[in-house]
């Protein structure tokens, strides 16, 4: 799967990806069948594709809500599904199965379930870890990063998860967060996430902020990263 995955990795760059990775999913096989009925049993790998933000668009999150970060928001996730359903057709076209899933799409009364987790993949891809705020943390951007998955049957290499994690004396995201739905608590793997985050309370408060604002946007945690933040305004390290 040598030449499939150099094909993959060429189309990537073209495509406009900014990282990407394939994850191993064999490991998560009894997990993945409680979580999602065993839907995504035909596909031990992933496919995780990550397109970053400007950090300057993200540092405005910080005061307030912006429309230029929704009208980026919805740019970013337009490529990704793009890359993802070329990723999908390539995949099928060498013979494998293959599940692009959406870069954004949320179910359930409060629109707090997803199909697939692309964290999940993305961190077992090696673009980053999982932080304190539930985020993907990629080493060069920090949350400041959308992602997509394709998942597929296809033996690709897989790429090995990094073994960073955010410093257990970071309080960044849970001070900024206005809700209080962040607690501050280090990534544990099978650990309730409830322990981690208050997901009412976040839903809670970005009703409020719809009704202010008119569209449910917050992303503070994502400006108050130190990972991959600016140093100064418009600038970068």
């Amino acid at each position: 799967m040598s030449d499939l995955r150099a094909k993959l990795a060429e189309s990537m760059e073209a495509w406009g990806a900014s990282c990407w990775g394939v994850a191993d999913l064999s490991g998560l096989a009894d997990d993945l069948a409680e979580e999602y009925a065993g839907a995504w049993a035909d596909y031990p790998r992933a496919v995780s594709v990550g397109v970053f933000f400007p950090r300057a668009l993200i540092e405005q999150l910080s005061q307030a809500p912006t429309l230029t970060y929704q009208a980026y928001y919805d740019i970013v996730n337009a490529r990704l599904n793009d890359i993802s359903l070329r990723t999908a057709l390539l995949l099928e076209s060498e013979g494998w199965l293959a599940f692009p899933v959406p870069a954004s799409q949320r179910l359930g009364r409060f629109k707090e379930t997803a199909i697939f987790s692309h964290r999940t993949a993305a961190h077992l891809a090696g673009l980053g870890w999982i932080g304190k705020s539930l985020s993907l943390i990629n080493p060069q951007v920090g949350p400041r990063i959308r992602l997509a998955t394709v998942l597929t049957d296809a033996p690709l290499a897989v790429d090995k998860p990094l073994t960073m994690t955010c410093p257990a004396n970071c309080t960044a995201c849970r001070d900024a967060c206005p809700s209080g739905a962040i607690l501050g608590v280090p990534w544990q793997d099978n650990q309730p996430i409830e322990q981690r985050f208050q997901r009412a309370k976040c839903a809670g408060y970005l009703r409020e902020v719809r009704q202010a604002f008119g569209k449910e946007i917050c992303g503070r945690c994502l400006a108050a990263c130190p990972f991959g933040k600016p140093q100064h305004p418009g600038g970068a390290r």
